[in-house]
């Protein structure tokens, strides 16, 4: 099933609310890490500082709530079973996320308790949290969670108090969240993202064809690339849910830092390593000036960029990466580009812009493909020089990724090497 357009808030959140019963407690998460790092219950409670009883009972816990055998017992110690390795990678990721928020936050100008977060937060803190900066109204995040505004708010206290740092503003707009609310919240997002990949794990594991992906689609891949790479995959597997979003780099990119979407697909930008992000060349593209068919200019042969300057053109909005691109092109030859009449970045709104009058535009030919298959738009016989863009995916770093993202991220690749070259 695909289900596209925008993020809605609604939908941004990692785990429903009514799935947190099945979803295994932080204590037990690190009982497992913990119990698979030293081998054995005995290492495990020195180092968690707790009882062997307390770590055991943690572990039990955890195979109850997955209904899975995660260990081997052994006079020796104990050993992961193959269920068990695949648990504890999606469970290290999920401390990973804490140990990362302690940094960060030790970092800010704040006064606070950040340390040990794994250790003193539970998934309803992190649940809250997440909710209260969807929402901005504790009433409202209250009815989303199925939970009295009482609790929501005591929850809160409790949290803020745990971590020794207010989380958010009350103002008459609704709740603000602070420098440390907003941090510690895109980590706690990409917490309940993993933990929710486990569930998806477990099944692949079982055999069964379940999963969900989510795919943020830059305009440039949204046309063509991703529409054709989503059907191959939900033909190999019809049992995956697929969710595409469309937005802007900047928009899509914060959705990924926190969990909202798996895989950005797009042209590729370069990225801090702090990030932890990891990104693979699909295909490179280089822009295509279109125009009506019948257009004035399609009568010649050589058309040159410096020659029509004083046509009238269609460029992507001041600010953005495609009006780099667009502007690219002529700095290239030592043009100072063009001021267009019209700035628009959506293709439906370009394509009418374009039917209906003698102007141009530069443009990916992969978000072109159909309209000029259809005989809607031109390409014009013009060869441009500027550089050409690198696309592809962008995911944070993970070294098992799910079946289903695994799947995409091959779909992708394999539909990219298909696509026809650019004209």
């Amino acid at each position: 099933m695909i289900d596209p357009g925008e993020i809605p808030t609604s939908a941004r959140s990692a785990a429903p609310a009514e799935a947190m019963d099945s979803l295994p407690s932080l204590r037990c998460l690190r009982a497992l890490a913990t119990v698979a790092e030293h081998g054995s219950v005995l290492g495990a409670a020195e180092a968690l500082n707790l009882s062997q009883p307390a770590v055991s009972r943690a572990i039990r816990d955890l195979e109850k709530t997955l209904d899975l055998s995660l260990f081997e017992r052994h006079h020796g110690g104990m050993l992961c079973t193959e269920a068990g390795e695949l648990v504890t990678h999606r469970c290290r990721r999920v401390l990973h996320q804490f140990a990362r928020a302690e940094r960060q936050l030790a970092q800010l100008p704040l006064k606070g308790h950040f340390h040990r977060l794994a250790q003193r937060l539970s998934l309803r803190h992190l649940r809250v949290l997440v909710t209260l900066a969807e929402t901005r109204n504790e009433r409202q995040a209250a009815r989303r969670l199925a939970l009295t505004q009482p609790t929501v708010s005591a929850s809160l206290r409790d949290l803020e108090g745990r971590v020794g740092t207010p989380l958010f503003l009350r103002t008459q707009r609704g709740l603000i969240a602070t420098p440390g609310g907003t941090l510690l919240t895109r980590h706690a997002k990409v917490a309940l993202r993993e933990m929710a990949l486990l569930q998806d794990d477990i099944a692949a594991w079982r055999g069964e064809a379940q999963g969900r992906v989510v795919i943020g689609a830059l305009p440039l891949t949204s046309s063509l690339l991703v529409p054709r790479a989503v059907d191959a995959l939900l033909r190999e597997r019809p049992g995956l849910t697929v969710v595409v979003h469309e937005g802007t780099y900047d928009v899509l990119f914060e959705a990924l830092r926190s969990g909202e979407i798996d895989v950005l697909v797009g042209v590729l930008h370069r990225i801090d390593p702090e990030e932890e992000m990891t990104q693979q060349v699909l295909l490179h593209d280089r822009l295509v000036a279109v125009a009506r068919p019948g257009h004035p200019l399609m009568g010649h042969s050589d058309l040159a960029l410096e020659a029509l300057l004083d046509w009238p053109w269609i460029a992507p909005p001041r600010g953005t990466p495609a009006r780099h691109s667009f502007d690219q092109q002529f700095n290239t030859l030592g043009i100072t580009p063009p001021t267009p009449v019209v700035e628009a970045g959506n293709l439906g709104v370009i394509r009418v812009l374009l039917r209906d009058s003698d102007r141009l535009a530069l443009i990916s030919p992969y978000q072109v493909h159909y309209e000029v298959q259809d005989g809607h738009l031109a390409y014009l016989p013009l060869r441009l020089q500027g550089p050409p863009r690198a696309i592809g995916l962008t995911m944070r770093e993970d070294s098992a990724p799910s079946p289903a993202l695994s799947a995409l991220r091959d779909t992708l690749l394999t539909v990219s090497r298909a696509l026809p070259s650019s004209p």
